[in-house]
């Protein structure tokens, strides 16, 4: 009991003396700064005491914490708040000398169940802007479309429903399933280790359970929505790349349409909730097209031409004929 009052309290007393500092900093004491920042950076110091530390530096707004607060987001623990504090500290202060730091633990966390800590630096690069951070999140677009299309394809449905199915009828993995009836489907029998039937699935040496659950496309939608809300909110230093990757690289169609729609948000000619638009024409020489100009109107997804009458539309065209 003693024990955990004495812990509740050095903690106490850690996250006090940290606002302590952070007053003192502020009162004109520059060397409180550095002993900030090495809180943040010691593992030894308390978990607690270190984010407040890490948040503290991000109110301070001094660059000269970037690279304790970068450091921070390769360090290895499973716990996330001290990473996600780091990132709120650098999105606070600014500075565009963190983007790259940032790119790389975005790299370490592709294969992560949580997607918390992505969200959180796709986010941060947005605030950060620049065409480093308009890079990193074009190619996170890119990875989640190509993603969401292998995800489209591997789904198996039926010929006549259309619907998502089991790609046979024992179910996922082999696992037989109940009829309508609530009776188990028939299917080839499985055997134990010493002969008896058993209703196998894989388990780790502590006899838990292996199995792998069924691919979910919902994560990769959020996360994309998140990548593409950050590119919009980077602004007009996207477009330049923006219109680079349309000419120069083979991408999907869907990821043309979001392309070409965010790069109309970012000049202002339609709004976050307007209808998707096709992606520009190839040009005769082969280009695959450059983006739309602000309030420039873009045929819909049918292909159709606007409308002379419309406003905007070209007066001196011909009506046609009916």
């Amino acid at each position: 009991m003693r024990t955990a009052v004495w812990g509740a309290a050095v903690l106490l007393l850690g996250c006090t003396n940290v606002t302590q500092m952070q007053q003192r900093y502020e009162g004109g004491d520059q060397r409180q700064l550095a002993r900030l920042m090495e809180i943040a950076a010691r593992p030894d110091y308390p978990y607690a005491t270190r984010r407040k530390a890490t948040r503290s530096l991000g109110q301070i707004g001094d660059p000269r914490a970037v690279p304790v607060l970068t450091e921070l987001l390769y360090e290895f623990d499973q716990r996330t708040t001290l990473k996600q504090e780091a990132l709120g500290a650098l999105a606070r202060i600014g500075d565009p000398r963190a983007v790259p730091a940032i790119g790389r633990m975005l790299d370490l966390q592709l294969y992560e169940a949580s997607g918390d800590l992505r969200v959180a630096a796709m986010q941060t690069l947005g605030q950060l802007g620049g065409q480093e951070a308009a890079s990193i999140l074009l190619n996170a677009l890119r990875y989640y479309d190509a993603m969401l299309q292998r995800q489209e394809q591997m789904a198996y449905r039926g010929v006549f429903s259309g619907e998502e199915m089991a790609p046979n009828p024992y179910g996922p993995y082999g696992e037989r399933r109940a009829d309508s009836t609530g009776t188990r489907m028939p299917g080839p029998p499985r055997v134990g280790v010493f002969g008896d039937e058993a209703d196998l699935s894989p388990v780790n040496m502590f006899g838990m359970s292996m199995e792998m659950p069924r691919p979910s496309s919902d994560f990769l939608r959020e996360e994309q929505a998140v990548a593409r809300a950050a590119l919009v909110r980077v602004g007009p230093e996207a477009l330049p790349l923006i219109e680079r990757l349309l000419v120069e690289t083979e991408t999907t169609k869907s990821l043309q349409r979001d392309l070409a729609q965010i790069a109309l948000e970012i000049r202002g000619a339609v709004g976050a909730d307007s209808a998707a638009v096709e992606p520009p024409a190839p040009a005769a020489n082969g280009d695959r097209g450059a983006l739309p100009a602000a309030g420039e109107q873009v045929a819909p997804a049918g292909g159709a031409a606007p409308d002379p009458a419309a406003p905007g539309g070209d007066p001196a065209a011909p009506p046609s004929a009916e």
